[in-house]
């Protein structure tokens, strides 16, 4: 898919000011107003660039804040979110963030410990105790660049140990049997943090018991069901174990710490000394063994928990200490994988759990490979073996699991354990891998598509069968490809395995499987791939590769014979990196190609330049790759040429599954053909068609790509001129693309059915056959007086073309019916003038609207409405004031379908079909004129709404051709038109108000509108509005002007009612010229549309606010008669059930009242209306009442 724009470089140029505003804002978030000799607050990031140590001394730090607020902590946390699209950006950073942060941590914990629950009940939902909004920073950041990094700027001295327990113990445990106040207990991030700080401490070299306080709950050690603690263990490990032993349980993030706690507690030569390991395994053993009696250790976040810390265990403990517990580990895991227990289905059912048994299998593997290690009491080759043969085979069993971490751990594991065993083994790791690969792989013939049962009968013959990979299961393959990377990257296999784990490679970097609904389930194995060969060019020499031979890889392109390994590498990922549909696999190949090609100098051609044309920015877009990057390498030599050519024939080319990559495969395919001359272009085209000819009736998707490559290559065909072919082409080379008109008639696959059944999608078909046969008549006519590229086709071929036009003008598709109307008007350039007057007379009466009424009323017949206007010029004698009986007939059928009785997406089509094919050939009759007019004021609505406006805009675009075409004169009907349009200048919705503002303007020029507005959002400002005023001016024009500015002052959004009103009453005021012919227009108004509430309550909206404004009350009588304005407001509301309207009407009573000529009547009417039916309407003239009368007073 195409990517707006490139994520990474905007990330890298935004960094540095995210970090600064990050560095500015963290002092004064810390503490109070930190002061330096200047006053000035110090950023840590501007710091960094200065002087720090002469920066240190003079900084006067401000005391701790207890509190923060939470808004300042979620802004901090989103300046750092970003950064995990690319955690390296702030390595530079991090030794001047974090440590403020720690520093600020351990002075609350000193300072303020015994107040982190006090504070104002008012401030809790505003405010975070300091502490708590750390940890959310350093959670953030742990997110983000890993808790290894982060941990290492945790302060480590012992002395840090005891309050740190004390405060989690406060500020967490205790708080259950305390009354809850304040911020109550520690969210989850402070725990995790803190878990993880008290881990780290740990590392302390002393032995707990000399920095161990007397302070202990000895009722804490009988909560621990299963566990019998040691009696000679301190009192601070007594303490931890009940923390860690609470959170080993745990749902959430803080498991991880608290099991990295408990290791690190348990492998301490004090703790080993005083049991603590011992006591440990074995409750973790039984734990996993048998069923638990206590609750919290029945769920499955307790089993991963536990198998977590046997994991870390296995781990970080060395082979003395693992010695005594390394078979009942193994044989626990066996235990939990074979058995059918309800323990261990509950386990084996989730992912974590599993890629946690994978771990411990690692680890025990590499435990047993380890020299001088030994299993007391076992025969140690016996236990070695079993251990290695029993963990390999889990491994890649696992590399088939349907949950993607799980796989990622087998694959990593099956590579670290073979990479410490000998040559022999290893080698037999590597093949079963590959063996596996070939599991479910189908073969088939390459010509017919039929199975191959034996495939060593068939090896021989030309073309050999092809891999058939629909039977294999994608997330297996996606684990056996990831598992060759790593070994790969261990440089585990030796040379000689090259060439085989090289073809596994180059069959993964093409795998692609879809499934009926389209969905694509190859990415995974690609991407694998991608980093396979990335790691294969990094680990293995250019001499290495080189003494390969590559017809012993059998997945690389025919015709890459005689080329060298990395050369044939090369090509595979310059395919991979240009054609693929995901953005992630074309930019791992971009990175590896850049890698093999760096590696490996002067072994692949054009190797600099091609790196610079497959950029990894470059191919982010996909329609770049495809149109630009492909295009650019397939110039640099031919064997990226073929390469690309083959692959755009594939699934990744006009085989793919939407599209629009499918026509951007095809715009490609159509260059590159142009690339290799005339010769090349007719053998690809008999190589495509002779593809059409063999697709199966379902291949819906490549016939559409296929047809569409055939019309590019004939377009560029076209392009290419005699001068510019090498000598040995000539045009007559190309006019063997004439073979392409018999896709019409001898093509099985291409039927009349694919035009007409709906399941077969015969858009897609009727959009490929349009465009070829557009591109063969344009290459057959005679255009400029330039001889055609193609003979004429025959009368059958004319013939079947028309035939299959025929059955494509029944698509209602955007797209598919301008590409009707160009191939319409491209085919008729080829026939007689009998045939086309009898298709115009076909056409038209499928149009009849007596006749054909289902198909219009339904929008069927929008290919016909386009094709009539596309083809009106061909009956053009020159007289445009007199149209042939053809013409007539194409006018009538298309300003028939201009009204309001057709459905309007007949309107449009034929509204459209007008402007582009009648009135651009110079044509503008009494017909056309009141069609035009009936469709600029065309306001019909329906459930979406005001669907007219899309007559409207076609109206308006109809109008603009005819004044470019000099057919829009001053004349009383034109005139007409340029009054409307000039409404819709002024109406409520944006999109008509600016279409109708860029015709206006190219009409009336800069004589009465100095300013030009280019922008949609213009066309809403104060200064766009006074300036349409100046229209007013012109007596024609004022009325339809206010007509459609009614509509925007009245009853538009709230911006554009804002900027309307000011702009008219900045107009007229102190003008009485101006507001006299305002308020008379606003009477013709009201008089013309007194039953039409779509104008008469806007009028009357605009009529009550230039009231209220004093816009009228200074005219005199003479300028306009008051009572007949009076009388027409009082007939607008009579009778009228609109509660809106009647309240207008009361706000204009109201403001009347104030004229002396009328105050009496108005008074009157305002005290008729406190007996009116509608209680709020009796309200609101007493309000209105009351006000005057006080007034008066």
């Amino acid at each position: 898919m195409d990517a707006p724009e490139d994520r990474d470089i905007k990330l890298q140029r935004a960094s540095e000011d995210l970090l600064s505003e990050f560095g500015r804002r963290l002092p004064a978030f810390l503490r109070k107003t930190p002061t330096s000799p200047n006053n000035q607050i110090q950023s840590p990031i501007q710091s960094q660039s200065q002087n720090q140590s002469q920066n240190r001394k003079d900084l006067i730090p401000g005391p701790l804040r207890r509190t923060v607020r939470r808004s300042d902590t979620d802004r901090l946390v989103q300046l750092l979110e970003p950064f995990q699209e690319w955690p390296q950006l702030l390595d530079p950073h991090l030794a001047v963030l974090v440590p403020p942060l720690i520093t600020a941590y351990l002075g609350y914990l000193v300072s303020y410990e015994h107040r982190y629950r006090s504070t104002s009940g008012s401030h809790v939902s505003a405010t975070y105790p300091l502490p708590r909004a750390i940890c959310r920073l350093l959670y953030t950041l742990c997110k983000i660049r890993g808790e290894k990094v982060i941990s290492r700027f945790f302060n480590n001295e012992p002395k840090h140990l005891e309050p740190m327990l004390q405060a989690f113990e406060d500020w967490d445990l205790r708080q259950e049997t305390t009354t809850a106040v304040g911020y109550g207990p520690m969210i989850w991030e402070e725990r995790y943090i803190m878990l993880l700080w008290l881990s780290h401490l740990l590392l302390a070299p002393f032995d707990l018991a000399s920095i161990s306080s007397t302070r202990h709950d000895e009722q804490a050690d009988t909560d621990l069901a299963g566990l019998r603690v040691p009696s000679s263990l301190p009192a601070i490990t007594r303490r931890m174990i009940p923390i860690s032993f609470k959170y080993l349980v745990a749902a959430s993030k803080e498991r991880e710490a608290a099991t990295k706690l408990l290791v690190r507690l348990a492998l301490r030569p004090d703790m080993r000394r005083a049991g603590l390991l011992d006591a440990l395994m074995l409750w973790a053993l039984s734990s996993l063994e048998t069923e638990s009696t206590d609750i919290s250790l029945t769920t499955i976040y307790a089993h991963v928990g536990i198998l977590s810390f046997l994991a870390g265990i296995c781990v970080s403990a060395d082979k003395d200490a693992m010695a005594p517990f390394t078979l009942q580990i193994f044989r626990t895991i066996q235990h939990l994988n074979q058995d059918d227990s309800s323990l261990s289905k509950n386990i084996r059912s989730s992912a974590l759990a599993r890629k946690t048994i994978v771990k411990i299998l690692r680890a025990l593997a590499m435990l047993v490979l380890q020299p001088g290690f030994r299993v007391a009491g076992t025969v140690q080759i016996e236990i070695t073996s079993t251990i290695l043969e029993e963990s390999i085979d889990h491994l890649i069993s696992d590399l088939a699991d349907k949950d993607t971490p799980v796989r990622y751990a087998a694959s990593k594991a099956l590579s670290v354990i073979t990479l410490k065993l000998d040559s022999t083994l290893a080698t037999e790791v590597i093949e079963a891998v590959l063996g596996t690969l070939e599991e479910d792989v189908l073969w088939e013939d390459s010509l017919t598509g039929l199975a191959v049962p034996n495939l060593q009968s068939h090896a021989t013959e030309q073309p050999p069968p092809i891999r058939n990979l629909t039977a294999v299961n994608p997330l297996k393959w996606q684990g056996l490809v990831l598992t060759l990377a790593h070994l790969l990257f261990r440089r585990s296999p030796p040379p000689k395995m090259l060439p085989s784990i090289l073809n596994a490679l180059l069959m993964a970097l093409g795998f692609e499987q879809r499934s009926s609904t389209g969905s694509s389930f190859g990415t995974n194995v690609r991407d694998a791939a991608c980093f396979g060969i990335w790691a294969l060019s990094r680990r293995y020499t250019t001499k290495e590769l080189l003494a390969l031979d590559v017809t012993s890889i059998g997945a690389a392109n025919t015709g890459l014979e005689g080329l060298n390994v990395p050369q044939v590498l090369a090509v595979e990922l310059v395919v991979s990196a240009s054609l693929d549909p995901s953005g992630n696999i074309r930019r791992g190949s971009s990175a590896a190609l850049q890698e093999l090609i760096g590696r490996h100098p002067d072994t692949i051609r054009e190797g600099i330049s091609l790196v610079q044309v497959v950029d990894y920015h470059a191919v982010a877009r996909r329609s770049r790759a495809v149109t630009e990057v492909a295009v650019g390498s397939a110039k640099l030599n031919d064997v990226y040429w073929s390469a690309l050519f083959d692959g755009l024939l594939g699934w990744r080319g006009i085989g793919a599954s939407d599209a629009e990559s499918r026509r951007l495969a095809a715009t490609a395919t159509g260059v590159l053909s142009a690339l290799g001359g005339a010769h090349r272009m007719v053998s690809l085209a008999e190589i495509i068609k002779k593809k059409i000819h063999n697709l199966r009736p379902g291949d819906v998707e490549l016939k559409h790509g296929l047809l569409m490559a055939l019309a590019a290559i004939v377009n560029e065909a076209q392009r290419l001129s005699a001068p510019k072919l090498p000598e040995k082409d000539s045009i007559q080379t190309l006019q063997g693309l004439s073979i392409l008109w018999d896709v019409f008639i001898d093509v099985p696959s291409l039927t009349e059915k694919d035009l007409t059944s709906s399941v077969l999608r015969p858009e897609l078909i009727a959009e490929g056959t349009c465009c070829l046969i557009s591109s063969l008549t344009r290459a057959s006519t005679t255009i400029d007086q330039r001889r055609p590229l193609l003979p004429k086709p025959t009368d059958h071929s004319l013939s079947k073309c028309i035939d299959f036009l025929t059955l494509c003008f029944i698509r209602t598709e955007g797209d598919v019916v301008v590409r009707v109307s160009t191939a319409a008007h491209d085919l008729f350039a080829l026939l007689d003038s009998s045939v086309r007057r009898e298709l115009v007379q076909a056409w038209t009466s499928r149009l009849d609207i007596e006749q054909t009424n289902t198909i219009c009323g339904a929008g069927r017949g929008l290919g016909y409405l386009a094709a009539l206007g596309s083809v009106f010029k061909y009956f053009s004698t020159g007289d445009d004031e007199n149209p042939t009986t053809e013409q007539e007939a194409i006018i009538d059928a298309l300003v028939l379908r201009c009204s309001l009785k057709m459905e309007i997406e007949s309107r449009v089509a034929a509204v459209r079909s007008l402007g582009v094919g009648v009135v651009g050939t110079g044509v503008l009759n009494a017909k056309i004129v009141t069609a035009l007019t009936a469709a600029l004021d065309d306001y019909t609505t329906d459930q979406r709404g005001d669907v007219g406006s899309l007559v409207r805009i076609q109206a308006i675009d109809v109008v603009a051709i005819a004044w470019k075409n000099g057919l829009l004169g001053y004349e009383e009907d034109k005139r007409e038109l340029l009054a409307r349009v000039c409404r819709l200048a002024a109406e409520k919705l944006d999109k008509v108000r600016f279409r109708a503002w860029i015709c206006i303007q190219e009409i009336f020029g800069p004589q009465y509108f100095p300013v030009a507005f280019t922008d949609i959002s213009e066309v809403s400002s104060y200064g766009y509005f006074i300036q349409l005023l100046s229209l007013s001016s012109e007596t024609w024009l004022g009325l339809p002007v206010l007509e459609g500015y009614v509509t925007s002052a009245g009853v538009g959004s709230e911006s554009l009612l804002h900027a309307s009103r000011l702009a008219l009453v900045d107009y007229i005021e102190n003008n009485q010229s101006r507001s006299s012919s305002v308020c008379i227009h606003l009477s013709e108004l009201l008089e013309q549309h007194l039953s039409n509430d779509r104008l008469a309550t806007p009028t009357l909206e605009v009529v009550a606010y230039l009231l209220d404004a004093g816009a009228f009350q200074g005219l005199d009588d003479g300028l306009i008669n008051w009572r007949t304005f009076y009388n027409l407001i009082q007939k607008s509301h009579f009778k009228s059930r609109s509660v809106h309207k009647l309240e207008i009407a009361v706000k204009i009573y109201a403001n009347m009242s104030e004229i002396d000529i009328l105050r009496m009547e108005a008074t009157s009417k305002l005290n008729k209306m406190l007996r009116h039916p509608f209680p709020k309407i009796q309200t609101n003239a007493a309000d209105t009442l009351y006000v005057l009368n006080d007034r008066r007073r």
